[in-house]
């Protein structure tokens, strides 16, 4: 067993102890960039125009084939005697 140190020897091993002190280095200040220009949006050329016809004639089709495909799908499911 070793002898337990006497009280004086405590406070001079505390005493020798030096504590390091760290400082944070301060932050930078941050950096805006400047906004660039907007940009210009050219103007939109002539494009050629579809009548409202056209789309009508193209709903219209489109139903008329739908309504053949679902015949199609229940024809074979009625029998007419």
């Amino acid at each position: 067993m070793e002898p337990a140190e006497a009280p004086e020897q405590v406070q001079e091993q505390e005493q020798e102890q030096e504590y390091v002190v760290v400082k944070k280095k301060p932050r930078a200040k941050p950096v805006h960039k400047a906004k660039p220009p907007p940009l210009e949006v050219p103007a939109r050329s002539a494009e050629p125009r579809v009548p409202a016809e056209f789309w009508q004639d193209m709903l219209g089709t489109k139903r008329e084939m739908e309504k053949a495909e679902t015949r199609a799908r229940y024809s074979n499911l009625v029998t007419f005697k």
